[in-house]
C-alpha cells in the first residue's frame, strides 16, 4: 500500500472494498456485455432463476459501494488531520516535528537576551557574553540550521509525494471503483431482469 513520510494512505479495509467492488462489477460488466446464458444457474445442485443474478449483483453492488464511501470518508478527514500537522518525515523516515520544545529553547534564549539589554549589561560582542549563553546560542543555531535545510530538502519531496497521494486517494481508491459500480448498475438496470418473486399462497 502507498504511504508519504511513513503514514499509509488509505486503510486496509478500505482498499479491500475497494478491490472488492472492482471485481464484483467486472463480473457483472462481463456477464452483461457478452450476455452471457445465466439459465442454468444453479448453487448447491438447486436451479436457480436467471433474474436472481441481476437482484443479488445489484443488492451487492449497491451495499460495496456504502462499505467504500463510508471507510473512504473515514480516511480522507484522517489523512486531511495528518496533513495539517506541523511535522515532516526525513527521507531517512526519522520525524522532525516543530513541537513546543523547539519553540521553548528560542523563546528562552531570547528573554535571556533581553534581559541583559534591559538592565544594561548588553556586551560589546559576542565573546563577552556568558560562556552558558553563548553555548546556548550556538546550539540553537546549529538546530535552527539543520531543520531549515531538512525542511527544504523534505518539503520539496513531500510537495511531489502529496500529489501522488491525491491521485492515489480520490482516483485509484475511490472514483475508479465507483466508475465501475455505476457502469454495472447502468447495465443492470437497462439490460437485467428485475422480476418479483411468484409467491403462490394456498387456500
Amino acid at each position: 500500500m502507498p504511504s508519504v513520510s511513513g503514514k499509509d494512505l488509505i486503510s486496509d479495509i478500505t482498499e479491500k472494498a475497494g478491490r472488492r467492488l472492482i471485481v464484483l462489477s467486472s463480473l457483472v460488466i462481463l456477464v452483461k456485455l457478452y450476455r452471457v446464458n445465466l439459465e442454468d444457474l444453479s448453487i448447491l445442485g438447486l436451479s436457480l432463476p436467471s433474474e436472481l443474478f441481476d437482484v443479488v449483483s445489484f443488492s451487492l453492488v449497491l451495499y460495496m459501494i456504502y462499505v467504500l464511501v463510508i471507510n473512504w470518508v473515514g480516511d480522507l478527514a484522517a489523512y486531511r488531520l495528518w496533513y495539517s500537522e506541523s511535522e515532516i518525515w526525513s527521507q531517512f523516515n526519522t520525524n522532525m516535528k516543530l513541537d513546543g520544545s523547539f519553540i521553548n529553547g528560542g523563546t528562552r534564549l531570547l528573554l535571556n537576551l533581553f534581559a541583559l539589554e534591559k538592565n544594561g549589561k548588553w556586551p560589546e560582542s559576542f565573546s563577552d557574553l556568558p560562556e552558558d549563553l553563548r553555548n546556548e546560542y550556538k546550539d540553537f543555531k546549529t538546530n535552527a540550521d539543520l531543520y531549515i535545510v531538512r525542511l527544504d530538502a523534505a518539503g520539496n519531496r513531500f510537495s511531489a509525494l502529496s500529489k501522488l497521494a491525491s491521485f492515489y486517494i480520490w482516483f485509484q481508491a475511490f472514483l475508479l471503483p465507483l466508475a465501475f459500480a455505476v457502469f454495472a448498475i447502468y447495465l443492470l438496470v437497462n439490460c437485467g431482469s428485475f422480476i418479483p418473486p411468484n409467491i403462490v399462497s394456498g387456500t
